[in-house]
């Protein structure tokens, strides 16, 4: 399949960097906006209670790493976009330090989801 000779994305590392940053950046905004509505329960004690307790849920814990894989994605990849502004030379280096980035919200999000799992590993619930 050959593409139109004005398509300006070609699917480069940056170009998916890009989009990813977006992605997760609407997933952060999405956990905000439910995290203000989760906090504004705190007037309903018993409510409150109930919907922590359904955080503590296998499935809502495998979307809380999710969630965490995508804000430390999103905050380095900040970073990243950050240098390229501020050091326009590092463009050069731009795979590897997106690969560096990659690397780190992996290394990071296995240590964090361990933490945040470490209840259903050991066989306890919350």
């Amino acid at each position: 399949m050959s593409r139109s000779p004005g398509t300006v994305y070609r699917g480069r590392s940056g170009q998916w960097a890009f989009v990813a940053h977006r992605i997760t950046g609407f997933l952060v905004f999405f956990f905000l906006l439910l995290h203000i509505v989760d906090v504004s329960l705190v007037s309903r004690p018993r409510l409150y209670d109930q919907v922590h307790q359904l955080y503590g849920n296998v499935v809502l814990r495998l979307f809380e790493v999710g969630l965490l894989a995508a804000l430390v994605y999103h905050s380095l990849n900040g970073l990243r976009i950050v240098m390229i502004d501020f050091f326009p030379g590092s463009i050069r280096n731009e795979k590897r330090v997106l690969s560096a980035v990659v690397s780190l919200t992996a290394l990071l999000t296995a240590v964090g989801g361990w933490i945040i799992m470490k209840p259903f590993v050991e066989g306890r619930l919350l």
